[in-house]
């Protein structure tokens, strides 16, 4: 096997880990049945994070073909410390259980608010740094300018975005961020190619 499948295998575990935490979340909301006071903004965002965790994991993949020089330890960190903010960013959309007294999924929402953006603020830094410093290690070539110049920008604005979800309660501006931030990691990686 080569060094980029062992990487594979590694970050395939953490994205299923991921991916896997949402369904049981789901699953559980939904066996919960009238316990579970229905609200937007958490299955939102988990479905945002789940096409993220998805995604993110594509676009590393698409870049199999790209020799890396001398790999590490160091060189294969940041894009496993990515996938691994992702899965914390995706465990922390939906509540674990629901108690036999019901959960507000509103109330949830907005109890795990600064958790829950903080991971993906990180993520979304990490990664554009990650990309910035692609670029600019592989010269500015075009097929890496196509890749990862996107990401950086998209990044940019949404780190912005999310630090502002952090601090402000304001109910209006997480809506207005919340379908700004998920139509926007839908249409930067829906139309990824395979």
């Amino acid at each position: 096997m080569t060094r980029f499948e062992y990487a594979a295998i590694f970050n395939g575990i953490l994205v299923a880990l991921a991916l896997e935490n949402i369904a049981a979340s789901f699953h559980k909301l939904l066996d919960a049945g009238g316990r579970v006071r229905w609200h937007w903004m958490a299955p939102t965002n988990a479905i945002g994070s789940a096409i993220a965790t998805i995604g993110q994991f594509w676009v590393w993949w698409r870049g199999r073909d790209i020799v890396a020089v001398d790999p590490t330890v160091f060189t294969f960190l940041p894009n496993a410390v990515t996938l691994f903010l992702l899965y914390l960013a995706c465990a922390a959309t939906l509540p674990d259980d629901v108690p036999e007294s019901g959960i507000d999924l509103k109330a949830f929402y907005f109890s795990r608010q600064r958790q829950y953006w903080s991971i993906v603020g990180t993520t979304s830094l990490l990664a554009t740094c990650i990309n910035a410093w692609s670029i600019v290690h592989h010269n500015f070539e075009p097929q890496i300018v196509h890749l990862d110049a996107p990401l950086f920008f998209g990044g940019l604005a949404a780190t912005a975005i999310v630090g502002s979800l952090i601090v402000v309660k304001a109910p209006w501006w997480h809506t207005l961020a919340i379908i700004t931030i998920t139509s926007g990691v839908i249409l930067l990686y829906g139309p990824l190619k395979l």
